[in-house]
């Protein structure tokens, strides 16, 4: 009885040490570090330039005022269907004349009246030298009858008949010179005409056409007003025949190549639409961004290459983002971008080998926003961690966080 009551407190007391150990290491131990798991990929892959984008309808024709006149208010307005030589753009009127200031208009009154009084004078000698016509014919005709029964000589009749041709001249003359001065007094009298009774007049109207067929895009003067020559009006063009422009920065521009596939996204409709590079720009400019950094961008031409009906609704001037493929691959190794971290000089990810973090060197090729191309030869389907934080370590126990 002695010996089995001396044991039993000895294994109490070892139980009690072992339970205390346990609760110590089960204290001590650390829990898993919580991460987010993204996986390793093989299929296509391809590298963009994204940037905004703006439609542009080509062969845009600006109207312009053909003379200086008064412009009536433009009736068209924009999205109407034109056709060549038909539909009437505008109207132009003559201009209205200007107010004559007080000196200006007694000037012009006052030669008025002298140009009243010479058309008077000129009339005077108009008969004055109609009268000495009709002496001079009948003389020559006396002097023709003395020739005849040789009561005149020859030089008598060619003097006669000098006189009756200088006097007809002397007619013509005095007739063209009142005709003049009839037009210098109805100019004259035309300076008087005050803005009131100008009008319209009986010039009429000029009108100006549509010098092709296609839709009204602006109206640039709308109201009516007293326009010079060459007063740009409308614009019109074909809106089936758009392009696309984007001014790209001058480094993303030389990664860029005419032909190069693109698709224009987020212009409003539920689809992409296809694109394609007709045109980088030799030339480049500056502009200054939003926040007042000076940039040197290069302009960037593409064409529409699907069938219209896949951009209806979009019109000239529209913007959406436009995607320019510069790379791309139909079977490579992606991994998530947000997996790699620099180490030192390499790059590297963790894997998730058996619950544990793995960190791994690799080598990366092409990138895009969402997946870069994975030279390190690694089973595709294979876990890794995405955005390791700084309790991410190799060897750490890590479990996915939500689990």
């Amino acid at each position: 009885m002695t010996k089995h009551r001396r044991i039993g407190p000895l294994v109490i007391g070892s139980l009690i040490v072992l339970a205390v150990a346990a609760a110590v290491y089960m204290a001590l131990r650390s829990p898993p570090v919580p991460v987010d798991l993204g996986k390793i990929r093989r299929g296509a892959m391809q590298v963009t330039i994204d940037d905004e984008a703006e439609t542009r309808a080509h062969d845009v024709f600006v109207v312009s005022a053909p003379i200086n006149g008064r412009l009536l208010r433009v009736e068209p307005e924009p999205g109407d269907q034109l056709v060549a030589g038909k539909s009437i753009i505008a109207r132009m009127a003559p201009a209205t004349p200007d107010f004559l200031n007080a000196r200006a208009l007694d000037e012009t009154r006052a030669r008025v009246r002298s140009l009243e009084a010479m058309v008077a004078s000129s009339s005077a000698r108009v008969s004055q030298a109609v009268a000495g016509r009709d002496l001079a014919r009948r003389e020559y005709k006396r002097n023709q009858e003395l020739y005849k029964r040789g009561f005149l000589s020859q030089a008598g009749l060619d003097r006669a008949r000098m006189s009756r041709d200088q006097a007809e001249a002397l007619v013509t003359e005095a007739q063209r010179t009142a005709e003049a001065t009839r037009f210098d007094l109805n100019a004259a009298r035309a300076t008087l005409v005050s803005p009131e009774s100008g009008g319209e007049g009986a010039a009429g109207t000029l009108l100006v056409k549509a010098p092709i067929s296609g839709r009204l895009l602006r109206v640039r003067q709308k109201s009516e007003a007293t326009v010079a020559a060459g007063t740009p009006l409308v614009e019109i063009a074909d809106p089936s025949g758009m392009d696309l422009v984007t001014d790209l920065l001058s480094s993303d521009a030389v990664k860029v190549r005419p032909g190069a596939a693109a698709t224009l996204e987020q212009w409003g409709g539920s689809h992409p639409i296809k694109a394609r590079v007709r045109l980088v720009e030799p030339a480049g400019f500056t502009k200054v961004s939003a926040l007042g950094v000076e940039e040197q961008r290069v302009n960037v031409i593409l064409d529409f290459v699907g069938p219209p009906a896949e951009r209806e609704g979009l019109g000239d001037g529209y913007r959406g983002i436009v995607r320019i493929v510069t790379w791309s691959s139909p079977d490579v190794l992606t991994v998530p971008a947000s997996a790699l971290f620099r180490a030192g000089n390499d790059w590297a990810l963790f894997l998730v080998v058996g619950n544990r973090a793995k960190l791994m060197r690799v080598r990366v090729g092409a990138s895009n926003a969402d997946a870069v191309q994975l030279l390190t030869d690694i089973e595709p389907g294979a876990q890794v961690i995405l955005h390791p934080g700084d309790r991410v370590a190799d060897g750490v126990r890590v479990a996915q966080r939500g689990n």
